[in-house]
């Protein structure tokens, strides 16, 4: 009976061991190596067996591993497989890295909203993810961008709060034209002022076609490249809910060297001490007490130490900026959702400048059946701005404010005696405090942006899609002066101070661009070659109103009505609509998933061109060819882990006849082929109304601008991907420019607009990333990108030799035949064969040369970028961008 229950036992526990050896459950999380977050949709799988599981939404995982199981192998594309040994573990998480060689099969989206392989791409494109974009906590995506893209200049166009950007890839190539990059938003082309408006938060990826070639489906609104960004969608399975709040301090960054040696005088040569004088030609410092201004009518002046000070630069003030982030995002087998909104409020660096911006969206997908998808997108965004119309006349009376000056006593203008513009010190500047004050702009700036599109795929060879996309802007803005009337006793002692009259200035407007489009694609798969063919389809209506109004001369002060004015009001209106249809072919052919042909052609019409030009082709066409992938001797090599060889071709036009920008005057390019007439006031007499006609003759002939280009490049990993890089050549050159020409003032014109002229540019694009550390808990990566662009104007026409680009001070911008594009020319100093100024005998001061000279390039030729990363206990990282 004993030996029963021994043996009884004895099986017992051999079958329990069996059965816990057979049951065993591992479970775990799996994260992406660079941001820490949950990777949906890895394959774990037990090595040599069928036995495998995906991870769910966040990245979780749970397998039963049989007894024969030793190691789970964890797999994702783009990313590098990593296996694990189970051993006694009962939870495995495993962080993945990228893997520049699976990268070629991820999948982004390109120009169309067409879904490509990296490796089909035989054009340099760059993908910036919602983490890099959104990691400096930047309220501007364009400023968010800077120095991530090589080929990518991003300038501010104007200062203060908001300011206005300038994106432009690869030089510029229109004399007179547009030369920004096209923006598109969820394949839909909206304006370029929405890079402004757009919350950084609510982007999940951006994709940067930086040449033509790879935009040119497109058509002529992509002749300068397409920034191409996707928003934010729902997770299936998964809600996430986010908060967050950033506070930022804005300084000036640096201000011009000046003199801090002498104070006030206008004698050059003499340095006499002058009070009242802007000009800084007087005695050098030396701390005694001097007076500044003439005295007020009480008779008492103000005395200060003749020693310099700070103040001109500690007139600005640190800007604050302060934001909070909401988004919520769910979703279910069959639909998901995202919203947002964001509340951003900000205080410039120039004193009571405010702006307060609202951001919400809402994004939504379904699957209405199995081949029938509906995705929808809509934003609202809300700027409100109140700002002064004076931070340039304000920097210029900084420039010219004697560094003695105790400009940070001069705020309250109102009861101070010395700082009302009755008693302030300057003869010929207002105190920048008063400025301020008195000249304001309240602007409100708001965007509707609305798109539908629906995917139909009958058949796994045929799929249909059409997308409709709504951008409206409303715009309203009033400009005030306010009144200010000097005292008598002013008057009798300052020849040079004038009553301010007052002005105010009302304008409201709307924008709104309305873009139809529809696809077919058709896909087929034939032995060892794969075909697909896309016909497409698409419609742009621009409209525009404006409407704006101008009084001079208030007759209440503090009142800012157009109807307290003296005299007539000043009214203009503007009324323009365009309309743009193009038709398009997209063909691409692969040979074993190594080898891509790809070329597009385009036809544009448009409604500003006369009949017989205003339909213009282009095609493009461009090889991939993965040298890994195809030749046996590469592959598993253990230096070279990946290696892509590409080049393209492209052709693509633009319609160069004027602004295409919003705003009174914003025309889209329209009523440019006629000369028109504008009102003419008080002509030819009495209350009669006349007009007088355009100063510019337009050649009945006018064609688009085209732009032929080609660039060859490769892109690369080495050292188990350790080392990832890209390098690019291109050149372009634009043709048939849109110029104004002289022409006979016999003809009552003083110019005529035209096809001539050409400009060209080259240059080199080269991108590199070392990462020497990349494991679960730690990983260093610091690389960068370096451009080289050289832009020339090769000739305009031979009676043209330069075209001025802005007007001014002597020192402007043109276009100039046999120089970089574009150049600044302006006054020199004469100077010997040896380079060394010439000064005059006489006076002692530098010669002026009568001459304008060339000085200088306003387009930089070498641009560099520079980044770093560390990686650290899985939830924290340290970045830097230079």
């Amino acid at each position: 009976m004993k030996k029963i229950l021994l043996m009884s036992l004895f099986l017992l526990s051999t079958l329990l061991h069996e059965a816990m050896a057979q049951d065993r459950t591992v479970t775990g999380r799996v994260t992406e190596a660079a941001s820490n977050q949950g990777l949906p949709g890895v394959t774990v799988l037990v090595q040599g067996t069928q036995v495998g599981t995906s991870t769910d939404v966040n990245g979780n995982y749970s397998i039963k591993v049989p007894a024969s199981g030793t190691t789970l192998v964890f797999s994702f594309i783009g990313y590098t497989t990593i296996e694990r040994p189970v051993g006694n573990a009962t939870a495995i998480n495993v962080s993945l890295g990228t893997d520049a060689k699976a990268l070629n099969e991820v999948v982004v989206i390109g120009a169309g909203g067409i879904e490509r392989q990296v490796k089909e791409q035989g054009y340099k494109t760059t993908q910036v993810t919602s983490q890099e974009l959104t990691q400096g906590r930047s309220p501007n995506v364009a400023t968010g961008l800077t120095g991530k893209v090589a080929g990518l200049q991003i300038n501010a166009v104007s200062s203060g709060l908001n300011p206005n950007v300038r994106v432009v890839l690869r030089g510029n190539r229109s004399m007179t034209g547009n030369n920004q990059a096209l923006i598109v938003i969820d394949n839909v082309i909206v304006p370029s002022e929405i890079l402004g408006n757009l919350n950084p938060e609510d982007i999940e990826n951006i994709s940067v076609l930086t040449g033509a070639s790879g935009a040119a489906l497109y058509g002529s609104a992509a002749s300068n490249g397409a920034i191409i960004i996707t928003t934010k969608k729902g997770r299936k399975g998964s809600t996430d809910v986010r908060v967050a709040h950033t506070t930022t301090l804005e300084q000036v960054s640096f201000s011009p060297k000046l003199q801090n040696t002498f104070g006030s005088g206008y004698a050059e040569g003499i340095q006499g001490y002058v009070p009242y004088e802007n000009q800084q030609y007087g005695p050098a410092f030396d701390g005694s007490m001097v007076q500044i201004g003439k005295p007020l009518a009480d008779g008492s002046i103000q005395t200060v130490p003749y020693s310099a000070r700070n103040d001109k630069y500690d007139f600005w003030e640190t800007g604050v900026q302060n934001q909070t982030d909401f988004s919520l995002s769910s979703g279910t087998e069959k639909s998901t959702f995202f919203i947002s909104g964001q509340r951003y409020a900000a205080t410039g660096t120039t004193p009571g400048d405010e702006y307060k911006r609202v951001a919400l969206r809402a994004n939504a997908s379904t699957s209405i059946t199995e081949k029938l998808k509906l995705n929808i997108s809509t934003s609202y965004t809300q700027n409100d701005y109140d700002i002064t119309t004076a931070t340039s006349a304000v920097y210029d009376n900084l420039l010219n404010t004697p560094a003695h000056i105790p400009l940070l006593n001069y705020s309250d203008w109102q009861t101070d005696p010395f700082a009302n513009p009755n008693g302030y010190y300057n003869e010929y500047y207002q105190n920048p405090y008063f400025a301020i004050d008195n000249n304001r702009r309240d602007e409100q700036n708001n965007y509707l942006l609305g798109n539908v599109e629906l995917k139909y795929a009958p058949l796994n060879w045929l799929d249909f899609t059409y997308r409709v996309g709504l951008t409206n802007r409303n715009y309203s803005r009033k400009d005030w002066q306010d009144v200010f009337t000097y005292t008598d006793y002013t008057h009798s002692i300052s020849a040079s101070k004038n009553n301010v009259a007052g002005a105010v200035y009302d304008e409201m407007s709307y924008n709104r661009q309305l873009t139809s489009e529809f696809q077919t694609q058709f896909t087929k798969d034939l032995n060892d070659f794969n075909f697909r063919l896309i016909l497409g389809n698409q419609t742009i209506i621009n409209n525009y109103k404006g409407i704006s109004t101008t009084g001079t001369g208030l007759v209440n002060p503090g009142l800012f009505n157009i109807s307290n004015r003296v005299g007539e009001a000043v009214p203009a209106e503007g009324n323009y609509l365009r309309r743009d249809i193009g038709v398009y072919a997209d063909f691409t052919v692969g040979f074993r998933d190594y080898l891509f042909v790809h070329a597009t052609g385009r036809n544009d019409w448009t409604s500003i061109l006369a009949k017989e030009n205003r339909s213009f082709f282009y095609p493009a066409v461009d090889i991939a060819f993965t040298a890994t992938e195809a030749i046996p001797a590469l592959k598993d090599n253990p230096i070279l882990s990946s290696l892509k060889l590409r080049g393209a071709l492209s052709k693509v036009g633009q319609v160069n006849l004027g602004s295409t920008s919003s705003g009174i005057g914003g025309a889209f390019g329209t009523y440019a082929l006629l000369p028109t007439f504008t009102p003419s006031a008080g002509f030819p007499f009495g209350s009669l109304t006349g007009y007088s006609a355009g100063n510019t003759l337009v050649s009945p002939n006018l064609e688009p601008e085209f732009t032929k280009g080609y660039e060859f490049g490769a892109d690369f990993s080495l050292l188990n991907n350790a080392i990832d890089g890209a390098v690019t050549y291109y050149f372009t050159s634009t043709t048939n420019q849109t110029v104004v020409a002289g022409v006979s003032s016999a003809t009552g014109y003083t110019g005529f607009r035209t096809n001539t002229g050409e400009v060209t540019n080259k240059g080199i694009e080269t991108v590199l990333h070392y990462s020497p550390i990349n494991t679960e808990n730690f990983g260093l990566t610091f690389g960068g990108n370096y451009t080289y662009n050289k832009g020339e104007v090769v000739s305009i026409s031979s009676d043209l030799p330069r075209i001025n680009l802005s007007t001014g001070a002597s020192g402007q911008v043109y276009a100039a035949a046999g120089n970089l594009f574009p150049v600044l020319i302006g006054s020199d100093y004469l100077r010997d064969t040896e380079g060394r100024i010439i000064v005059d005998r006489t006076t002692g001061l530098p010669s002026i040369d009568p001459d304008q000279k060339v000085l200088g390039n306003t387009e930089p030729l070498h641009r560099l970028g520079l980044n770093f990363e560390f990686r650290f206990l899985k939830n924290f990282r340290l970045t830097s961008l230079f």
